[in-house]
């Protein structure tokens, strides 16, 4: 072996000598030849593997730190297979890398916080020097890129330069010039633009109490935003109503947001890209809605390689994939959601359903026999075809579907009720998006949207069938057309026009067999027509975002101009002041019907404003902002000012024994929103406060003075801790608020028997108990050794650990017969409510 060696060192002296350091470039076979003499090792390969490979070789390296360096420069796996022998092969798909990496953008600015992902769940996102670092990552994965303001790139790690860290341009987007001002906002996936505040599903890390990303509940984490019964759907944003809350799913307007009544949104949150959730200083494009905008979008680039993922919780099922279907040009993306409610009742479904059906005849055992079966669905379809560079054509699609069927038996009197339940949602949407050289863009959009609300009360007796009914449909096709203009590197142009078509019906009915009766009814139509213009300035330091819609409603021969007015300004390295101002209009809005229904799970219906019956709704707000973050403190405030005009008591359920008449007035809100933020190495918690106060007036109630809002709940306080450890991710978040208003009533009874008579005291002159509860969550990502290509999580979540019993809602009101009596109905929360989850991705 000593020969050996000598030899060796001959051969390869001349040419280590010429070198004058011990970085030289050597065939592939000699380097294999010298490390094989070197260290009493054997090599295996075929030849055309290594033919004609020259790669550069540090002759100082140890056996270890040769192999790696050869692994990078000549691309290819050096796999021990024993103490002494390897197998140099290609790489399969299945190997896995590790790989560095640095993002710029074209004027060689390193970008902070760009998210760089290799899987719906894996991840991470770029330092201030622009500089990221994955392990152990798939060698035949993509890399995706996503940079707010910038075009979305995807890489194939397969065909990257991975010797040394690769430097990624990344080009700014033409339809956007804003910047990230926090890329973790309040955690990881959450990150704040300006004024808007954006969620990534795929990198959105695990917040307490959901053991599934929930898109409407994460928005709820935001300050300002609050939900007082405990739902996803019923978001109300600065004293708004939910309702205000404009709702967009790949640019279809949607009026149902929610499945098991409001409890969990009806979006999957494993086909959506992103979401837009902006609660002041409303871009110009955007109408219809006087609160908050959330803007819901799925990928819009074509799927590289196949892809998908699927999974089981407590209450539902579901699925999706991407296939392309013609390679870099055209792909579908499919997913499907059902809950097993109507076969199995777990735990946490016997949970929510108790919170849901109290104070319903479901809820309360009335007869010898009863059945209720239950469910929901959702569906979704998106697919994208790139026409070529320039041209783009994407076609989505939706439909969630809720239904009940509760049956129950009377056997005594021989009687028999149904009460069936339908509430849907579903829509279409149709965009070209075209680019017209480096300054001009244009997109064309037609969305097509249909809401279905239909109740049926069925109560047989012999000969004799009793149909009640309550129906609410809405139609809506909308088609827009919007332009960009790149003036220069800070200036942005945006104009478009958008025509909007809707058709909203409901009906209050009743029918038997020797009569038929219409309580109340409603067949509207309104055409929108809306034009706008919005100019966009940024640079380092100032931001300027003003902008105006004009808004024209046909059949109302009503007009409105509407500005809009977003400012920031950097007053110093870290921190910010802004200002913002708009000014929004509304046509359709849910009523709280006066009729009392039997079930009274869905009492709201979608209506459309009209002369003689309630007025357009129109709203003023006024924001004022300071934030400031250095060294992983996050720090902002708030103080806003809103004015609601051409609200009425069918808006707020003012019918029921405070007036019977229906009555015009207006809302004034104020408030403030405060965030605290800390971040040390894998631990974050953040701390919020927010202030609203709401005070209605209506003529003709209470005296012409004011009173404050159903709704205003004053006090929210939100604490909120992750950390990471390993694999796991645990959350726990408490939350605090005062209670919800709500007005108190005292009897009057004459002594001779005579009805019940309610007086009721100052309107929403009394608190319900404060309302708190804590919540926890815990995820663990996985992989299989074998298939690494296949990744699974599991997890667990519990809401309210300690089980407190809140009571969230406290009305009102008399028994409709002589013997009348006080009904006093008293809605709580959810108990302790647990739930795990299993999924896979791939």
């Amino acid at each position: 072996m000593k020969f050996h060696r000598l030899l060796y060192l001959l051969i390869f002296l001349p040419v280590f000598s010429w070198s004058q350091d011990s970085l030289v470039r050597l065939d592939l076979k000699q380097i294999l030849n010298d490390l094989q003499g070197r260290y009493e090792i054997q090599f295996s390969y075929v030849d055309e593997v290594v033919e004609g490979k020259l790669v550069q070789y540090d002759t100082t390296y140890s056996l270890n730190e040769a192999l790696k360096q050869l692994e990078l420069t000549a691309r290819l796996r050096f796999e021990r297979v024993e103490h002494n022998y390897f197998v140099v092969r290609n790489y399969r798909s299945d190997d896995l890398i590790s790989l560095c990496g640095r993002l710029a953008n074209f004027s060689g600015d390193y970008l902070l916080g760009v998210s760089v992902s290799y899987s719906p769940t894996e991840g991470v996102f770029t330092d201030d020097s622009g500089l990221f670092t994955l392990d152990s990552i798939p060698f035949d994965s993509w890399l995706t890129f996503r940079y707010v303001g910038y075009s979305t790139k995807r890489l194939k790690v397969s065909r990257l330069d991975f010797k040394d860290c690769i430097k990624i341009r990344m080009a700014e987007s033409v339809e956007e010039l804003e910047e990230i001002i926090v890329s973790d906002y309040l955690t990881a996936g959450i990150s704040k633009n300006r004024n808007t505040v954006r969620i990534d599903p795929h990198t959105l890390k695990t917040l307490a109490g959901l053991a599934e990303p929930d898109i409407l509940q994460s928005i709820q984490q935001v300050p300002g935003v609050n939900s007082p019964f405990e739902t996803a759907t019923g978001i109300h944003v600065r004293g708004g109503l939910p309702d205000q809350n404009l709702v967009l799913w790949n640019g279809i307007k949607t009026y149902n947001q929610g499945h098991f009544f409001g409890m969990i949104s009806a979006f999957n949150p494993y086909i959506t890209n992103s979401v837009k959730f902006i609660k002041h200083g409303t871009p110009a494009e955007y109408g219809d809605r006087i609160s908050s905008v959330i803007d819901i979008s799925s990928n819009a680039e074509v799927a590289k390689s196949i892809s998908g993922g699927a999974g089981t919780n407590m209450l539902y099922t579901d699925s999706y994939i991407n296939v392309p279907i013609v390679k870099d040009k055209f792909s579908i993306q499919l997913s499907g959601r059902r809950s097993f409610t109507d076969l199995i009742q777990t735990p946490t479904y016997q949970q929510i359903s108790d919170r849901v059906f109290q104070n319903t005849k479901i809820g309360v055992a009335s007869t010898d026999a009863e059945q209720n079966s239950f469910y929901f669905t959702d569906l979704a379809y998106n697919s994208i075809w790139q026409i070529n560079e320039y041209n783009k054509l994407i076609l989505n699609g939706i439909y969630n579907r809720n239904q009940l069927d509760f049956k129950s038996q009377n056997q005594l009197l021989n009687q028999s009720f149904n009460d069936k339940l339908l509430h849907a949602n579903e829509g279409l949407n149709l965009q070209w998006k075209g680019i017209f050289g480096p300054q001009v863009t244009i997109d064309a959009s037609s969305s097509y949207s249909r809401y279905i609300l239909r109740y049926d009360f069925i109560e047989s007796i012999p000969d004799t069938i009793t149909q009640s009914s309550k129906k609410n449909f809405v139609q809506e096709g909308m088609y827009q057309l919007n332009g960009g203009y790149k003036l220069n590197g800070n200036s942005h142009l945006k104009v478009g026009y958008h025509l909007t078509d809707t058709k909203i019906r409901y009906a209050y009915e009743t029918e038997s067999p020797s009569y038929a009766i219409v309580l109340d009814s409603d067949n509207s139509k309104v055409t929108t027509h809306a034009g706008y213009v919005k100019y966009n300035y940024d640079n380092d330091i100032l931001s300027i975002q003003p902008g105006v819609r004009f808004s024209y409603y046909h059949q109302l021969s009503e007009a409105f101009i509407e500005p809009r007015l977003y400012v920031m300004k950097r007053l110093s390295k870290f921190i910010s002041a802004s200002f913002s101002g708009e000014y929004r209009t509304q046509v359709s809005s849910q009523i709280k019907e006066s009729v009392v229904s039997d079930l009274s799970l869905e009492n709201k219906v979608w209506a459309i404003a009209s002369p003689d019956r309630f007025p357009i709704l129109k709203s003023y707000q006024f924001t004022f902002g300071v934030d400031y973050q250095w060294n992983g403190w996050y720090a902002e405030s708030e103080v806003y000012l809103k004015k609601l005009d051409g609200v009425t008591t069918l808006i707020f359920g003012y019918l029921n024994g405070l007036a019977n008449e229906f009555r015009e007035g207006n809302s004034r809100i104020h408030g403030t929103d405060v965030l605290f933020k800390r971040t040390w190495l894998n631990y974050e918690a953040w701390l919020s406060y927010a202030y609203i106060r709401t005070e209605n007036s209506f003529s003709g109630i209470n005296n012409e003075e004011s009173f404050p809002g159903s709704w205003s709940i004053e006090h929210t306080i939100r604490w909120s801790n992750i950390v990471k450890l390993k694999d796991w991710e645990l959350s726990l978040g408490w939350m605090w608020h005062t209670g919800k208003l709500y007005t108190d009533v005292s009897l009057a009874d004459d002594g001779a028997g005579g009805p019940v008579r309610i007086f009721y005291e100052a309107i929403n002159s009394n608190n319900l108990p404060d309302y708190h509860r804590m919540d926890f969550a815990a995820m663990k990502e996985f992989k299989s050794a074998k298939k690494p290509n296949v990744r699974y999580r599991a997890g667990i979540s519990i809401l309210n650990l300690y089980n407190r019993r809140n009571l969230i809602n406290r009305e009102f009101r008399t028994t409709p017969s002589l013997e009348n009596e006080l009904v006093d109905t008293q809605v709580y929360s959810l108990g302790i409510t647990p739930n795990l989850v299993f999924r896979i991705f791939w």
